[in-house]
């Protein structure tokens, strides 16, 4: 049996967050969720069962209809490692076709992740802290990070009730295993979105162990695109 997915959405649009903010991006999102985090931005993405599903073939010709070559391709979600078997399906020609591999994640299924490590080019690691989900991921976030340094940089949603010790314990979880990597503070929108004070003493103490703290808005809400 051909292996399928379970898609929200295909869609061309520009990064609106993080490191390659404004580039040219195809988004795949995938649906499903392992998490329920307070600031949720796709909850849509959470129920697969009003996805599509779609076969390889479908998904890859969906791509390349909207792509050129040197171009991002975004597995989002949801959880794209969720569907971690399509994707495996999905990757290599992805990467045969030239176009730049990007994977958006919440950094909590490492064993997902090992297999699919080589194909994968960029991955955006979001922290989630017990703060904003209710679980304790450090351990699992670290793994995960292991596997991926090379290939991450790390972003960080705070809020108007984020904790500093969780930024901290953040900062130094990613300095332990390469402080080079980026750490990116992403202020939440709305009713929870935080004082930008906060988030600049928030990036003085993530720095005392980083080499690089950015903050970093979602733009595309702000252009009103997608």
């Amino acid at each position: 049996m051909k292996p399928t997915a379970k898609i929200t959405e295909i869609f061309h649009s520009l990064q609106g967050e993080g490191i390659y903010l404004g580039d040219p991006t195809t988004f795949v999102r995938l649906a499903g969720c392992n998490l329920d985090c307070s600031y949720c931005d796709t909850p849509q993405a959470k129920d697969d069962g009003k996805a599509t599903e779609m076969n390889v073939s479908e998904v890859l010709a969906k791509i390349s209809a909207v792509t050129q070559p040197g171009q991002f391709v975004s597995f989002t979600g949801g959880e794209p490692l969720l569907q971690s078997g399509s994707l495996s399906a999905i990757i290599p020609v992805l990467k045969e076709k030239k176009f730049i591999t990007y994977l958006e994640t919440n950094g909590t299924l490492p064993r997902e992740l090992a297999p699919l490590i080589s194909g994968i080019e960029v991955i955006s690691m979001d922290i989630k802290p017990p703060s904003a989900c209710g679980e304790d991921l450090w351990d699992v976030q670290r793994e995960f990070l292991t596997i991926a340094k090379e290939k991450a940089f790390v972003k960080m949603v705070v809020c108007d009730n984020t904790v500093p010790g969780e930024v901290e314990r953040a900062a130094k979880m990613i300095a332990d295993i390469d402080k080079k990597i980026i750490f990116i503070l992403q202020p939440a929108e709305g009713r929870s979105a935080p004082d930008i004070q906060a988030v600049r003493r928030y990036q003085g103490l993530a720095g005392q162990f980083l080499t690089q703290v950015s903050i970093i808005r979602q733009m595309h809400k702000i252009w009103q695109i997608r």
